[in-house]
């Protein structure tokens, strides 16, 4: 697995409700760290906010939306996922119940439990708390914090088509598009493309009171404040997102705002904000697309279902795998990436399998990420391998954006498809022949055996598990923070330690048959 999240000790709700105590007053800043960290925890890929991109993981899982009037409402909850039926007051011990410890008490509609997410301190609570109860009262700033409303008049814009490493002297180039903008706010959205393009806005901004003016510029690429036809903030070259800022004495009257932005590919962001004599915080600038606003992060519009009770499917590029992974969706609710690179699994999700409006919308590039929920990334290593003895280290592949890397000593011989178009991938390790075949199982928390059937003969290993924690519990072993893995299989497993971390191996002799099963289950205890 890639990641994992540490156990961690909970501190007593109360005493989190003691800091959280005066939270009616939290003012803008507090409520814009809260909104960012709502981001920073994945916490928008499962809960619907007001004006923000659609939680395609939560429409899954039927994760309530922070939508309407909810904080101080009752609601309907389980206690535990599938337990008893009870009720439970939207208020402060909650919400950090359900951070802390979200199997306690899991709402009734929903069609699974929410993942552990990441840790979250009391500071960060309290700044949750804020941003929260601000989404349910209406107080919450719009799409990504933006609340300016038409602060440029006279508002002019021109959209540049073209890949810089730099802003480039947008004088010499031509347009692609230009126009007005009554809105008055500089947003990226302007443009119709989400990479490789440039943007020039320019507006007229009134000021009543002659002082020095803070201007605060962040953007993912490159930007630069002019005001006046003076740099105040230069932001300049291909960076994630990065906050600049500058100073600039303005007169009262009319002054001369000139935004120039590029973005080049991967994230978009652009905002602007100013303060002084009298302005606590104006924004002017923004971005609505593809981050904070009405449009998906990613593509959306080609649900690829499975159908007929009949597995589906999807062999374009997936992001988490190289580009020869296969994805599979069963209808039992359970979904698993197998590369054909490594000849090994190295994902597996619940609920929603893919989207195809990337690679099937015209001639869509890149990879497109799983869409459902409960997402595992496994490591992307081999299944099987030759090795002289247990203490020999695993073959490794390189990962990287141009490798096409191989699994060491084995070829892959393709699929066929049985019973329900259920595939079962085969591949080979000199004349041993492995066929590798997934069996799931529904219910509430969807699980699956996977099958590996070698026929012929030899000596050879199987990477049954690799992670930074692997733990014997009962009669399974518990991998990473949510991974509960049970072997069936001749030969004892071996723990041993990894390049990165643990790594668990399983012996395997071959004298005409060996079959060796593993139940893939999620544990979000």
């Amino acid at each position: 697995m890639k990641t994992r999240c540490t156990n961690r000790v909970w501190l007593p709700i109360l005493a989190v409700l003691g800091l959280a105590g005066h939270l009616a007053a939290a003012d803008a800043e507090l409520i814009a760290k809260g909104r960012d960290l709502f981001q920073a925890k994945i916490c928008t890929t499962c809960h619907q906010v007001p004006g923000g991109p659609p939680a395609l993981a939560g429409v899954a899982m039927k994760a309530p939306k922070f939508e309407g009037n909810f904080w101080g409402q009752e609601r309907e909850v389980t206690l535990g996922f599938g337990g008893k039926d009870a009720k439970a007051k939207f208020d402060e011990a909650y919400f950090i119940e359900s951070i802390r410890n979200p199997i306690a008490k899991v709402v009734k509609s929903s069609a699974a439990p929410m993942p552990p997410p990441p840790a979250v301190n009391d500071e960060e609570m309290k700044a949750l708390i804020a941003y929260v109860k601000s989404l349910s009262d209406g107080t919450a700033p719009a799409g990504a914090g933006i609340v300016a409303k038409g602060a440029l008049k006279n508002f002019q814009y021109r959209v540049y088509n073209g890949s810089w490493n730099n802003l480039p002297d947008f004088e010499k180039l031509k347009p692609v598009k230009s126009g007005k903008a009554d809105s008055g706010i500089a947003d990226t959205n302007l443009s119709e493309t989400r990479d490789n393009f440039g943007l020039v806005m320019e507006g007229e901004l009134e000021i009543k009171t002659k002082g020095k003016y803070t201007f605060n510029l962040g953007s993912d690429d490159g930007s630069r404040l002019l005001v006046n036809g003076v740099p105040v903030v230069v932001n300049d070259g291909v960076h994630g997102v990065v906050n600049k800022n500058g100073s600039a004495n303005l007169d009262a009257g009319i002054n001369l705002i000139r935004i120039e932005y590029f973005e080049k590919g991967g994230g978009e962001h652009l905002s602007l904000d100013m303060s002084g004599p009298g302005i606590k915080k104006l924004q002017l600038a923004r971005n609505t697309a593809p981050q904070g606003g009405n449009k998906p992060a990613i593509a959306t519009g080609n649900p690829v279902v499975p159908e007929n009770n009949e597995a589906v499917m999807y062999r374009n590029f997936i992001q988490g795998a190289s580009p020869r992974g296969i994805g599979v969706g069963y209808p039992e609710n359970v979904n698993i990436c197998f590369d054909a690179n490594a000849l090994n699994i190295v994902m597996t999700w619940h609920g929603a399998f893919m989207d195809g409006a990337k690679h099937w919308n015209g001639r869509g590039q890149g990879f497109q990420p799983p869409s459902g929920h409960y997402l595992i990334n496994l490591k992307r290593a081999q299944a099987v391998a030759v090795l002289p003895d247990a203490k020999a280290p695993w073959p490794e592949l390189k990962l990287g954006n141009n490798d096409d890397d191989r699994a060491k000593g084995l070829r892959f011989r393709g699929y066929r498809l049985v019973e329900g178009r259920r595939p079962v991938f085969k591949y080979t390790a000199g004349e041993t022949v492995i066929e590798d075949y997934v069996i799931p199982e529904a219910g509430a928390l969807p699980s699956f055996t996977r099958q590996l059937t070698l026929t012929g003969s030899g000596q050879y290993y199987y990477l049954a598990a690799a992670d930074g924690f692997i733990e014997k519990q009962g009669n399974s072993w518990k991998v990473g923070n949510t991974l509960k893995l049970t072997l069936d299989t001749p030969d004892a497993p071996i723990l041993r330690d990894g390049a990165n971390g643990k790594e668990l191996l399983v012996p395997v002799t071959v004298d005409g048959k060996a079959i060796l099963r593993a139940k893939y289950e999620w544990d979000l205890n």
